[in-house]
């Protein structure tokens, strides 16, 4: 046995989050404990678009993190946070910009990763005896030792060795983690280093026995061999963040609970986080660039024209102008025609001429405007200015309502606009559709349709390749985010996280920072909401709005809104504390409600399809494009997509139920939380309800409420409204708008 790493392989989603650099995991069957270490082989196939899009992601986690992590909340007296405790040495380079470029990383497939095993800490199950080594080295140089201080073997009785890999580590929020072992360390100030040095009892025996008969780790002994004394097993203090904060320990300004490590079994998820994320993979290049600081100008005129904000109007000598040139003074004629007739008609007290000649006219110059005769030029709002101006360096990439305009004008070229990469649902075709007779099938179409009007949803297709790539680059311990909160001095402190990079690769005889890469192109559902609905809904429940046009689409609404959502400006914040446990008036707002209707919207899918399908919900995820209305529903992982969702799509379709994933979204029961009072009562979401794995959602599970779709309590962080006072749900006033409208008809 040597301290070399070995390799093993798994399926590639495995490889880059189960098994990322830093995890410690077991082998089948639980036997044998090891840590991964990186691998490199085969370099990802990425555009540039593509890799700028994945630093850009990671340069924003980096800076959210570090904001959230320099500004821990310290009670009076406590000691500002230490930078070198919040972010990874490379990440703070560049001056003290938190940043990475581009040819610094080595963008990787996950098809192979090393590990070792790890902890080398061993405990007899016959007699408790536990020894411990440094490496898998010190193991093969010390494993004829572990016989030494068996009780057994010191009352010349032969020894009984079964041995087992103790399944307990001490990590820190700093990333680190060590073994369970006799050894403990404290900070010299003499020396100003860390002393390390092993428990010994008073008899003088160096070997011990392991209590572990106590149900808490706390209360776990080491027993010595050879007289039986017991003493407390040592807990370790982090080397990284003692390096750091030993001398405030000395001097009293800092506390133990900033650098103990806390025992976990390495199973549990606190020992390890891996940190990413994931982007569009779309091909066109045409709207992206608008997004670089250099473009501001173009993308103002993008969202101004994608939005229908205010037209400027053109002087009418323009007008004429431009015909001329083009041989049309006769068109031109005639327009001056319909104006001269509109004013005789008013004259003449004839209103009703007097409209269908302002009509005429308007039609007109329409017409100029489609073939580009006349270019529109819209008019930029102050906010729509704001909001350009300021998204790059306030906006969370996520969240960013702009870059989802952007994403989705791209996807609508890629994709959607192409007949041979998406199907609609309203007319069905192969592979979404069981064999039926033409009767039948239009029955389903229309059944069909009408469920997608009772939910209000204008468009629903199914996309045939959803190009997505999901990355991780790195890893935290202890908590996902980046602070921590203990109370064990009577004190509460908060405390950075350490966002830590994976450690380096050799990779083509250079040791290289991995990105682990994953592309894929499964299947997914695409919905875009009914613009009419959603404005009805918002009005019933007194969402106020500013439209910059009487003809503007909601969108502009929402991104000029953006920045305003809470107090402290700058839209949704990463981790969305502002609607976790710090809501405030300012919460009830025009994007909170609508992100949450489209989010909730999304979740409800994702349950019908898993119900209908027998898909985990763990592979499934979401998409949002918020000043759209609309979100993707798709399959995650990069194994072969074996058009699970086509498939049960078309299991799900019938002339009698139309198609269930449709059906059960709106069924009274789906609607219901099997726990309740959370749901029902208080306006949020449950396990029990509508929450998918954290690593799979988009918010983690944050902005999530049924309420929003059946009405009920409103969401437990609107707070501007009486705790007791119910919203109308989305599904309840579609359901108002459509018997209205034959009615109205």
């Amino acid at each position: 046995m040597t301290d070399e790493n070995f390799s093993m392989k798994r399926s590639r989603s495995q490889l880059a989050t189960i098994y990322a650099p830093g995890a410690f995991f077991t082998f089948e069957g639980g036997m044998g404990a090891c840590i991964a270490h990186p691998a490199a082989r085969i370099r990802a196939d990425l555009t540039d678009m593509l890799k700028n899009q994945i630093v850009d992601s990671i340069n924003e986690r980096v800076r959210n993190w570090e904001a959230q992590g320099l500004n821990c909340r310290r009670e009076g007296g406590q000691p500002p946070v230490d930078p070198e405790l919040v972010l990874d040495a490379q990440l703070r380079n560049d001056g003290g910009v938190p940043r990475l470029q581009g040819d610094r990383l080595a963008f990787l497939v996950p098809d192979v990763m090393n590990y070792v095993p790890e902890p080398l800490t061993f405990v007899c199950r016959r007699c408790r005896l536990m020894k411990d080594f440094r490496n898998a080295e010190d193991f093969e140089t010390r494993g004829s030792t572990l016989e030494e201080g068996c009780p057994l073997f010191l009352r010349n009785e032969p020894c009984q060795a079964n041995w087992e890999q103790l399944d307990v580590v001490q990590v820190h929020w700093s990333g680190g983690y060590q073994r369970i072992s006799t050894l403990y360390n404290r900070w010299d100030r003499d020396r100003q280093d860390i002393v390390w040095n092993r428990v010994q009892c008073h008899c003088g025996n160096p070997h011990f026995l392991l209590d572990r008969t106590a149900p808490t780790f706390s209360k776990w002994r080491l027993i010595c061999s050879a007289c039986n004394s017991a003493t407390e097993l040592p807990v370790l203090k982090d080397p990284t963040s003692l390096r750091a904060l030993g001398e405030g320990i000395a001097q009293g300004r800092h506390q133990l609970v900033e650098v103990n490590m806390e025992p976990v079994s390495y199973r549990a998820n606190s020992a390890y986080y891996v940190q990413g994320d994931r982007v569009l993979a779309l091909a066109n290049e045409d709207y992206f660039p608008l997004l670089l600081r250099g473009r501001t100008e173009d993308l103002k005129n993008f969202i101004a024209k994608s939005y229908s904000y205010p037209v400027l109007e053109i002087a009418e000598a323009d007008i004429e102008n431009t015909l001329r040139e083009k041989n049309r003074s006769q068109e031109w004629l005639s327009y001056r025609q319909y104006a001269e007739m509109a004013a005789l008609m008013k004259q003449a007290n004839r209103l009703d001429l007097a409209e269908a000649s302002v009509k005429a006219q308007q039609d007109q110059l329409d017409r100029w405007r489609s073939e580009g005769l006349i270019p529109d030029v819209y008019q930029r709002t102050p906010a729509l200015n704001q909001a350009v101006e300021v998204r790059g360096s306030e906006w969370n990439r996520k969240f960013d309502p702009i870059r989802q305009a952007i994403e989705h004008k791209t996807l609508e070229i890629d994709v959607l606009n192409d007949g041979s990469k998406v199907i609609n649902v309203k007319e069905p075709k192969e592979p979404i559709i069981p064999d039926m007779t033409a009767a039948e099938v239009d029955v389903t179409k229309r059944r069909i349709s009408d469920l997608l009007s009772m939910l209000g949803v204008e468009d629903m297709r199914l996309v045939r390749k959803f190009p997505v790539c999901e990355f991780t680059f790195g890893y935290s311990r202890v908590e996902s985010g980046p602070r921590v909160v203990r109370d064990k001095t009577g004190d509460t402190w908060e405390m950075p996280v350490k966002l830590n990079l994976f450690p380096r690769a050799y990779f083509h005889e250079e040791h290289v920072q991995p990105i682990y890469v994953m592309k894929q192109d499964n299947e997914a559902f695409y919905v875009r909401l009914d613009e009419t609905c959603v404005r009805a809904w918002l009005d019933a429940n007194g969402i106020a709005y500013t439209l910059p046009a009487p003809n503007s689409r909601l969108g502009a609404a929402l991104i000029d809104g953006h920045d305003t959502i809470n107090p402290g400006g700058h839209g949704f914040s990463s981790w969305l504390d502002e609607y976790r446990g710090n809501a405030t008036a300012d919460s009830r707002n025009l994007c909170s409600y609508v992100y949450t209707l489209l989010h909730t919207m999304a979740h409800q899918m994702m349950h019908s399809v898993a119900q209908v399908s027998g898909l985990e919900l763990g592979s499934l995820t979401e998409h949002i494009f918020l000043p759209d209305l609309a979100f993707v529903v798709y399959r995650r992982g990069t194994t072969m997509d074996l058009g699970y969702l086509s498939s049960a799509w078309r299991m799900a379709t019938s002339p009698t139920d139309g198609s269930l994933i449709l059906s059960s979204m709106l069924d009274p029961t789906s609607l219901r939380c099997g726990s309740g009072a959370l749901c029902d009562e208080r306006g949020g979401a449950c396990p029990d309800c509508i929450l998918i794995p954290e690593v799979c959602c988009i918010t983690r599970n944050n902005l999530l409420s049924r309420s929003v779709l059946r009405g009920m309590a409103k969401p437990h962080w609107d707070v501007a409204i009486p705790r007791d006072r119910n919203i109308e749900g989305y599904f309840e006033v579609v359901r108002r708008l459509r018997r209205a409208a034959p009615q109205a008809a």
